[in-house]
């Protein structure tokens, strides 16, 4: 897929639909840094230390980066008092979320992705069709980690991405060549109905023959048992004695 989807900010009232002309890629805006998660070991956490001089230790807060419908964290602290991962404020733009399995069918994806180390207000699915314009999809939460995009044309190339987007505006979005970055390049399934059509009329037809070849053959047992009730008849009669005159 030659274009790419660009970074765009967001904020609750932005258009639905992206501009119509292709968008040129953008440069990450932001280093990643090395508190930055691996998406093939999602369950190690940041946590700050405590001093254990000023305070008894605590323990992390049951968050997780990838769970869908996950409470955010500062909640489960003020509730609890656990601590969180450390995550960039309001103020700075979202890294870019790690886009993770998608599953596709004809006409829509399933994408799963893990939270960035960054304060998230909303979601954003972005979607292009090779060689099309990018469309900007549904909005969702920042609770949210999976979301189906629908509408997709069969047997068609796809560059889906997911953003996180604050105050401060949106994460940047790639070309999909990254393993775990924000977007991934897919292809919808092929159309299933008209196989379904060749294995009825392959049913319908092989009904046929069936039926045709059943026919034939008690066509044929009756005509032999016809010919054989006709050929002792004839039998019998030739064996008579000759009628006294």
């Amino acid at each position: 897929m030659t274009s790419r989807l660009s970074s765009l900010s967001i904020s609750p009232h932005s258009p639905t639909r992206a501009k119509s002309s292709p968008l040129a890629s953008l440069t990450p805006q932001h280093n990643l840094g090395t508190d930055y998660y691996s998406y093939e070991d999602l369950s190690t956490l940041d946590t700050p230390k405590m001093p254990s001089s000023q305070h008894p230790p605590h323990q992390p807060c049951d968050y997780h980066h990838c769970r869908h419908l996950q409470t955010a964290c500062a909640e489960l602290s003020k509730d609890t008092g656990c601590l969180c991962p450390g995550v960039t404020g309001p103020d700075v733009p979202p890294e870019p979320p790690q886009l993770g399995p998608v599953h596709v069918t004809e006409s829509g994806a399933t994408l799963h992705w893990c939270a960035p180390s960054s304060t998230v207000w909303e979601y954003r699915l972005m979607y292009q069709a090779d060689g099309g314009h990018t469309i900007a999809g549904p909005i969702f939460n920042s609770t949210f980690r999976m979301a189906v995009l629908a509408g997709l044309h069969p047997s068609t190339s796809y560059l889906v991405c997911v953003m996180a987007a604050n105050q401060a505006g949106a994460s940047p979005t790639d070309d999909g060549s990254r393993a775990h970055g924000p977007c991934r390049t897919i292809r919808t399934l092929a159309p299933q109905l008209p196989y379904a059509y060749v294995a009825a009329g392959l049913a319908a037809m092989f009904s046929l023959v069936v039926v045709a070849t059943l026919t034939w053959h008690f066509a044929l047992r009756s005509r032999r048992r016809q010919f054989h009730g006709a050929s002792w008849h004839s039998g019998q009669q030739s064996t008579l004695p000759p009628t006294p005159g």
